[in-house]
């Protein structure tokens, strides 16, 4: 029996559940998103899967044929590597613009993130763990007060989850750069600029050698 959604926000929850079906691998790279599927699985309308399906298009997980059919984005290995060049700019220049005060203000949501994603590691839940480092990174920049800056990592930020899927990091990798993190808010908070940029270069660079 489907369960069905409340009706005050079915948009809203059907787009976070296919979100997170997308950044756990349960829907992967070119897989076909079925309406009528997800709307039995919801025991909803067509109305508001359409609405999440486009919602997750504009994020940039999901690519919408027109009178056709909606799939999952699927990376290739050279949009990897266009990826990796501009997140690793941006980051840069994230860690370039933060100040130790703007970090300082910010350190409980900073150091609060990170530990949520050393706990989701632990317990193996690998989409949390993603969804966590991706908010812990957003949050960086939202630190920067730098509102362009911001608004280019966000709309980056739905192929750099599709890359943490596809590169499949075995359990050795991934805990090892999820760990980086209290080491970068460190040196950001003693306004160690040579040392944070070294940290975030291994950081980003590592995420992508390790596939």
């Amino acid at each position: 029996m489907p369960n069905p959604i409340k009706k005050e926000s079915l948009s809203d929850r059907v787009y976070a559940t296919i979100k997170r079906q997308i950044l756990s691998g349960e829907l992967s790279g070119g897989m076909l998103i079925s309406e009528e599927h997800l709307a039995s699985q919801f025991g909803v309308s067509r109305t508001p899967i359409r609405e999440a399906i486009r919602r997750l298009s504009e994020y940039g997980l999901v690519i919408i044929k027109p009178r056709s059919y909606a799939m999952v984005y699927e990376v290739d290995d050279k949009e990897v590597q266009d990826i990796a060049q501009v997140r690793l700019a941006l980051e840069e220049l994230t860690v370039r613009s933060l100040t130790p005060e703007a970090v300082e203000r910010d350190i409980e949501t900073l150091s609060r993130l990170a530990a949520d994603c050393q706990y989701y590691m632990s317990v193996g839940n690998r989409a949390e763990v993603f969804v966590k480092d991706s908010e812990f990174h957003l949050e960086l920049v939202r630190c920067t007060g730098n509102r362009a800056l911001y608004d280019a990592y966000e709309r980056l930020d739905a192929k750099v989850q599709l890359l943490r899927i596809a590169q499949n990091l075995n359990n050795d990798d991934l805990p090892r750069i999820i760990s980086q993190h209290p080491s970068l808010i460190d040196a950001l908070k003693k306004g160690d600029m040579e040392l944070s940029t070294a940290l975030m270069r291994e950081h980003v660079i590592h995420s992508y050698l390790s596939r």
